[in-house]
């Protein structure tokens, strides 16, 4: 495996940064911590960072030849081993440890996309959204837009102070957790957060040896992805001008409010 670039930024800094790039003889990976949804923290810190940490050194520990249920069975002893020994509540999951990935096996010569991070393969692009997601992006739009009627406010001085529409889902975006890992709703969803995983809500992408592969991994901080980082950072300045709140062309749970970006971004493209 050869990497060609990595890229790893922080939508509020480095320090607060929820996404890792992972990489070994034996895997590549882009894991994504969840955005806090609430005050909680772990030893000073987001659950997010906390789960991406935690998935990291599984990677490390992981035996090249790991599947990846073996992964996900390891990646959950590792969350409820950390929650018995801070004696914590492991029915926290709404708001506990969680992260998403999205990792490539050269043993297994394939990618687990495990949530809604990214993958390029060859240029053939790779993900699975959440379901309710597009609901509640629609949801943020409409009270945004009311809002602003109402108010008789433009995006800007709307969106001066705090994302109101933003606030107003944020219980939603609590309560879509009760799909997290649940293949028997619409609204089913991966997330490694200490619980079982349906194989149906994981994707895996085999990868031929039988001629070169370029590859592309990243979390969904980039909203259009690119075979390139610099064409991957170029569509999202682009969108960061054009739509800087996530209403207008490209609808989501939040905008770029007080941030240098939407979200946390990472992005690994290497050669197999």
């Amino acid at each position: 495996m050869q990497i060609i670039e990595q890229f790893v930024q922080g939508k509020a800094g480095p320090r607060l940064c929820e996404d890792i790039i992972y990489t070994s003889d034996a895997f590549i990976a882009v894991i994504d911590g969840e955005s806090a949804k609430a005050s909680i923290q772990f030893d000073g810190q987001n659950p997010g960072k906390v789960a991406g940490q935690i998935i990291r050194q599984v990677l490390a520990d992981l035996p090249p030849k790991a599947s990846s249920d073996h992964f996900i069975r390891e990646v959950n002893l590792s969350i409820r081993d950390y929650y018995a020994a801070k004696q914590l509540d492991p029915k926290l999951k709404a708001v506990g440890l969680q992260a998403v990935a999205v990792i490539y096996s050269l043993q297994r010569q394939e990618i687990w996309l495990i949530g809604d991070c990214q993958a390029l393969v060859n240029g053939q692009h790779y993900q699975k959204p959440r379901p309710a997601d597009q609901i509640l992006s629609d949801m943020r739009r409409l009270i945004a837009y009311t809002e602003m009627r109402i108010d008789k406010q433009d995006p800007a001085s709307y969106f001066a102070q705090e994302d109101s529409a933003r606030l107003q889902i944020l219980p939603w975006l609590v309560r879509m957790t009760t799909f997290a890992n649940q293949s028997d709703s619409p609204y089913g969803y991966a997330v490694l957060n200490g619980n079982p995983i349906p194989r149906d809500l994981i994707q895996i992408i085999p990868v031929t040896s039988d001629s070169p592969s370029e590859i592309v991994l990243a979390s969904n901080g980039y909203p259009e992805l690119a075979p390139t980082l610099e064409a991957s950072e170029a569509k999202l300045q682009e969108l960061l001008v054009a739509d800087p709140y996530l209403i207008d062309h490209w609808p989501a749970t939040r905008g770029q409010a007080h941030f240098a970006s939407f979200d946390d971004r990472a992005y690994v493209r290497f050669r197999i």
